[in-house]
């Protein structure tokens, strides 16, 4: 595997990464929820909103607009990542699907392939480097 479409999977995976912790982080803060948290019955000073419940209206309507604007790039990414997986073999483009483009962990892709995380690692492996092997660096020269 070329190092461009290394750089993609990876790319891709991080940007699934991202949009699902911002899709997280959205349901947080129901706003639902945290007005009968913040209802107290006493009325407002200007007759606005229970205290801090605007504040927490804003902050999701933010995260929204975040998460439309990663998500669309998420989309880039996966669009580019799939043309790399064109040529692979069946068993790493399904790996490749659920991992990087999918976002699971590597136990839950084991369990989704019937197969064991030691061999999802080798996978992974395989993907991430040159050729299965990884590069060694030289150790230090600590003696002087």
């Amino acid at each position: 595997m070329k190092e461009k479409e290394k750089k993609a999977l990876l790319r891709v995976r991080a940007q699934v990464r991202i949009v699902r912790e911002l899709g997280e982080r959205l349901k947080a803060l129901d706003p639902e929820a945290a007005h009968g948290a913040l209802m107290d019955g006493m009325p407002r000073a200007r007759g606005g909103l229970p205290g801090g419940l605007d504040t927490l209206i804003a902050r999701r309507d933010s995260l929204k607009r975040i998460i439309e604007r990663e998500s669309e790039l998420m989309r880039r990414y996966d669009d580019e990542a799939r043309k790399s997986l064109d040529q692979m073999r069946p068993d790493l483009y399904t790996f490749c699907v659920l991992y990087y483009l999918g976002g699971l962990d590597i136990d839950e892709v084991a369990q989704a392939l019937e197969r064991s995380e030691r061999q999802c690692m080798r996978y992974r492996k395989e993907i991430e480097t040159e050729d299965g092997k990884r590069k060694r660096t030289a150790p230090a020269d600590d003696a002087k």
